[in-house]
């Protein structure tokens, strides 16, 4: 069973008591999803708006310090620890077309939303192809229909993701790790 919460009119939050990861010691870390449309600040293409996709520790497994901080600039919903922790600490960053690679347009998701695959440069110099939707409102209900769906798929797959590293340093590991607090 997913729970899914609309953080604000661009992020969704999705979660399952099923998504977790071991550190080693102590109770597994429960994991949640953050899906967030992202507009490009490309004027070339009609299609500018993207999803982004980080993964993050619940709010029950989110470091106390970090609970504190966000009540302090905050309320204390859980919706707003969620994007506190999000916005302030990240997330792993995942490619969520991993769960059907852009390309395959046969699948499903090809007739769930309006949409087209292009290339997506980084300042790294990485290429990645990613699915593109012309608007805000599109990209979010495929992320609600589609992505939020389809995530246990990547979850069934976690170590790997998390043993990426990240570009800023340190794997996925290591930012599941400082945000709750272990």
């Amino acid at each position: 069973m997913l729970d899914i919460i609309e953080l604000c009119d661009n992020m969704l939050y999705v979660e399952s008591k099923r998504w977790q990861c071991n550190l080693g010691h102590g109770e597994p870390v429960k994991l949640g999803l953050i899906l967030e449309t992202v507009a490009l600040d490309e004027d070339i293409h009609d299609d500018r708006f993207i999803v982004e996709a980080h993964i993050i520790p619940q709010p029950e497994c989110i470091d106390p310090e970090i609970a504190d901080e966000a009540m302090a600039e905050k309320d204390e919903s859980r919706a707003e620890l969620i994007r506190y922790a999000y916005e302030v600490y990240g997330g792993v960053p995942l490619n969520i077309d991993a769960v059907q690679p852009a390309k395959a347009s046969c699948g499903f998701s090809s007739f769930v939303a309006e949409s087209s695959i292009g290339s997506l440069r980084f300042s790294s110099g990485d290429e990645m192809e990613v699915r593109r939707f012309q608007d805000q409102g599109e990209a979010m209900r495929f992320a609600r229909d589609f992505y939020a769906v389809y995530a246990s798929v990547v979850f069934g797959f976690i170590d790997t993701v998390l043993d990426n590293p990240l570009r800023v340093g340190g794997t996925g590991w290591d930012r599941i790790r400082r945000m709750a607090g272990r």
